[in-house]
């Protein structure tokens, strides 16, 4: 009788715990991209002048600009 509580126990937990694990995978993904490059930065103009402060060229046209600007494209945001 006792086992049979300790499994059912024992299930119940190994369940909860699943559903947990399910639950905040998929609040994880939900917040996934949507952020600037540089948290605490409130536009693209911010990540911009950041990587001109790096050294990159950022002019419209530019090579690295574009590369940047076609990498950010392919991201999952809710920014646009």
């Amino acid at each position: 009788m006792i086992d049979a509580l300790l499994g059912a126990l024992i299930a119940v937990t190994a369940t909860t715990a699943l559903l947990a694990a399910i639950q905040l995978s998929e609040s994880a993904f939900e917040k996934a991209g949507g952020s600037f490059l540089i948290e605490g930065n409130q536009s693209f103009r911010s990540d911009l002048d950041i990587l001109a402060g790096a050294g990159y060229d950022t002019k419209p046209g530019a090579e690295p600009r574009k590369v940047l600007e076609d990498d950010l494209s392919l991201l999952p945001s809710e920014l646009q």
